[in-house]
């Protein structure tokens, strides 16, 4: 599996508030050559500290090395641009 091939689609489904930080639940869709390959939901921790996927949930999600590299960043990322709203969406 190509990694330049590989698209990926979030949307924020739950926030919950956790000491020093907040719980995210983000919906992920993997698409390889416009093919779906995944699509499932993956945890993410956002605290003072940074923006931490969970490697069991990026692990599931696709058996290529390459790819959960790739997502895990590409989340980090999405998340980053969401950072001001999170507080707003947490329960």
């Amino acid at each position: 599996m190509n990694q330049e091939d590989v698209k990926f689609r979030f949307e924020v489904v739950e926030v919950s508030e956790i000491e020093n930080g907040y719980q995210i639940s983000v919906n992920v869709q993997i698409r390889w050559l416009k093919e779906k390959v995944y699509e499932g939901q993956v945890n993410v921790v956002m605290n003072p500290i940074g923006i931490f996927p969970s490697p069991a949930d990026l692990a599931k999600a696709s058996p290529y090395k390459g790819v959960r590299g790739k997502l895990g960043a590409e989340l980090k990322r999405y998340i980053k641009i969401q950072k001001k709203f999170i507080p707003e969406l947490a329960n």
